[in-house]
C-alpha cells in the first residue's frame, strides 16, 4: 500500500507538472521584463582582503617571575598591540646652556606636530527656514506625486466596479437549408440577437461601495505620504543643524587641545614634564580633529539626505535659519494620545478597512441571489416569409455554488481587520510611549546641560586657567599644577559631546512625536475641549 501511494503521489505530481507546462503556466525560460544580475557568490573577493596577514614569528614571552609587577615581562603590552612597534619616546639633549628659544625649537622638532585645521566656512546664500525647505519638498517630492496618481488609480476602480454588463449583438441564422433547385436550397431564418446580463438590484451599488473605501484610503495615503515627506525634512533638517554645531564645537576643542599642547611641550623644554607626557595630549589633539572629521562628514551626509528629502538629490548646500539650543515644543501626553487615536492615517486606514469588509460581506450574501440572463433575437423567416422574435430567459440555479466560500472568507475578513484595527492602536501607543519617553529624558538631559553642568564646568576651566598663570604648581609656592588644566578639559570636552549626544536625541524624539501626531507644526498645540451637548446632536 505504501509503494502504491508513493508512485501515485509521484503521477499525480507528473500530471500536475505536464498540464502546467501544456497550459503555459510554467516558465521554460524567463518572461519578458526587468530582470536581476545573476549571482556568482558572495563576498568572496571581500573576504580575501580582510584576511588578516600572517602573524610575525616570536619567542614565547617570559612568564613574570615573583610577586605580581615584578616580573622581567611585567606589565608589558601584547605582541601586535597598536605602537608597539614604535622606538621609545627620545626627547631632545638639553643642558643648562642650551639658549630658551633653542629650547623649545629643538622640542617642536622632537614631537609630532599638530596639523593646523581651517577655518569653518559657513554655507552661502540666504538661510532657508524650515518651513522653506518643507513647501521645497511638496512641489518636488516624487512620493507626493506617486500618492496623487494612486488616487485615480482608485477612482477608476471604484467607477469600473459600479458598470453594468456589457450587451453582446450578434447575428443568427436557422434552418438554412442548401441545396441544388429550389424549394431544396432555403435561406432559413436571418436576423440577429442580443443577450444582456440583468444584474440583481443592489449588487453594482455594493460593489461601488466596496471599492469607495480604497478610493477613500487613496486621499488618507495621500496624507500619509505628506506625513513622511515631512518627516524625512524635519529629521535631516536637525541633522544639519546639529552637525554643524558639531563642527563648530570640535573646531574650538582641536584649539583647546592645541593649546594645552604646546604648552607641554614648554614645559618640557623647561625640563618641568617628563619626556612621555606631552605625548598624551598629542593624542587628545588627535582624536579632537577625528570628531571634528566626523561632524563634517556627518554634514555633508546629512546634507545629502536632505537634498534627497526635498526632491533635489543635487542641491548644494546652504545655511539653514534657526537654533537647535532653543527649548523643544512642549507635549502633553495625554492630548498627543487622544490626537493619534483619532487622527492618525494608520487608524484612519483600519476603520476603513473594516467598514470596507462590512460592505463586502452584504455584497457576498447578495450575490447568493443569481443574475439573470436574457437574449433576444429578431429574425426573417424566408420560407414563410414572416418576422420571427424569440426571447430567452435564464436564471442560473444555486443548487452547488451558493457564494457560500465567498461569505466565510467576507466574515473571516471582519475578524481579521477587527484584530488589525485593535493592532494598530497597540502598536502606536507603543511607539507614542517610546518616543515621549526619550523625548522627556533627552530634554531634561539637554536642558540641564546647557543651562547647569556646562556653564560650571566652563567656569572651573577658566578658573584653573587663571590661577595657574597667577599661581602655577611648578614653582614653589604654586598651588595648581598641570594636570589640574587637564583634567578641567577633558570635563569640559566630555560635557560638551555628551550635551551634543543628548541634544540629537532630543530632536530626533521630537521628530518622532510629531510624526506619530501627523500634525503639521512641531510645536503642537492641543485641540480645544469640545463644547458640551456637542455629542448628542
Amino acid at each position: 500500500m505504501m509503494v502504491n501511494r508513493k508512485w501515485s503521489l509521484r503521477a499525480a505530481r507528473l500530471a500536475g507538472a505536464a498540464a502546467l507546462t501544456a497550459t503555459g503556466c510554467v516558465y521554460r525560460t524567463p518572461p519578458a521584463g526587468y530582470l536581476p544580475e545573476p549571482s556568482a557568490g558572495f563576498d568572496a573577493r571581500t573576504t580575501a582582503l580582510l584576511a588578516p596577514p600572517p602573524a610575525p614569528k616570536m619567542a614565547p614571552p617570559t612568564p613574570p617571575a615573583g610577586e605580581p609587577g615584578k616580573g622581567p615581562r611585567a606589565f608589558e603590552l601584547p605582541p601586535g598591540f597598536p605602537g608597539t612597534e614604535m622606538p621609545p619616546v627620545r626627547p631632545p639633549r638639553l643642558t643648562k646652556d642650551t639658549p630658551p628659544a633653542d629650547r623649545l625649537k629643538l622640542v617642536r622638532e622632537a614631537y609630532p606636530e599638530a596639523v593646523p585645521v581651517g577655518a569653518v566656512e559657513a554655507p552661502a546664500g540666504a538661510p532657508l527656514t524650515l518651513a522653506d525647505l518643507q513647501q521645497t519638498a511638496r512641489t518636488n517630492s516624487p512620493v507626493l506625486r506617486r500618492a496623487t496618481a494612486d488616487v485615480g488609480v482608485a477612482y477608476g476602480q471604484m467607477i469600473q466596479a459600479g458598470l453594468h454588463p456589457n450587451p453582446t449583438l450578434g447575428y443568427e441564422a436557422d434552418q438554412v437549408t442548401p441545396g441544388p433547385h429550389p424549394p431544396a436550397n432555403n435561406a432559413g431564418q436571418q436576423g440577429g440577437f442580443v443577450n444582456q446580463l440583468i444584474k440583481f438590484p443592489g449588487k453594482l451599488s455594493l460593489a461601488q461601495a466596496v471599492a469607495r473605501f480604497d478610493y477613500i484610503n487613496a486621499y488618507v495615503a495621500v496624507r500619509k505620504s505628506e506625513m513622511d515627506v515631512s518627516t524625512a525634512v524635519r529629521s535631516n533638517y536637525f541633522q544639519v543643524q546639529l552637525a554643524q554645531k558639531g563642527i563648530e564645537v570640535n573646531t574650538a576643542l582641536v584649539t583647546m587641545a592645541d593649546e594645552v599642547y604646546q604648552l607641554q611641550l614648554r614645559q618640557v623644554a623647561a625640563g618641568e614634564a617628563a619626556g612621555y607626557e606631552p605625548l598624551q595630549l598629542y593624542a587628545q589633539a588627535v582624536q579632537a580633529r577625528n570628531a571634528l572629521a566626523l561632524a563634517k562628514a556627518n554634514y555633508r551626509s546629512n546634507w545629502r539626505q536632505l537634498a534627497a528629502a526635498l526632491g533635489q538629490p543635487d542641491m548644494t548646500p546652504v545655511a539653514l535659519g534657526g537654533s537647535v539650543d532653543l527649548a523643544p515644543p512642549a507635549v502633553d501626553a495625554a492630548a498627543a494620545r487622544i490626537r493619534v487615536a483619532e487622527a492618525h492615517t494608520d487608524i484612519l486606514t483600519a476603520r476603513n478597512r473594516l467598514l470596507q469588509a462590512q460592505t463586502n460581506l452584504r455584497l457576498q450574501r447578495l450575490n447568493r441571489v443569481p443574475d439573470i440572463a436574457t437574449n433576444l433575437v429578431v429574425q426573417y423567416d424566408n420560407l414563410a416569409r414572416l418576422n420571427q422574435f424569440n426571447l430567452q430567459v435564464g436564471l442560473p440555479m444555486p443548487v452547488f455554488d451558493r457564494n457560500q466560500g465567498n461569505i466565510r472568507s467576507a466574515e473571516a475578513q471582519i475578524a481579521s481587520n477587527t484584530a488589525a484595527l485593535t493592532a494598530t492602536e497597540n502598536d502606536l501607543v507603543s511607539r507614542l510611549a517610546d518616543a515621549l519617553g526619550r523625548y522627556e529624558s533627552n530634554r531634561i538631559a539637554a536642558t540641564n546641560y546647557r543651562e547647569k553642568v556646562l556653564p560650571a564646568l566652563t567656569q572651573v576651566y577658566q578658573g584653573v586657567i587663571r590661577r595657574y598663570q597667577q599661581e602655577p604648581g611648578d614653582v614653589p609656592g604654586g598651588k595648581v599644577s598641570f594636570n589640574d588644566i587637564v583634567v578641567a578639559q577633558q570635563n569640559l570636552v566630555q560635557a560638551l559631546q555628551n550635551y551634543l549626544t543628548a541634544l540629537t536625541a532630543q530632536w530626533q524624539a521630537v521628530v518622532d512625536v510629531g510624526n506619530l501626531l501627523q500634525t503639521d507644526e512641531l510645536y503642537f498645540t492641543p485641540p480645544a475641549p469640545r463644547p458640551e451637548g456637542n455629542e448628542k446632536k
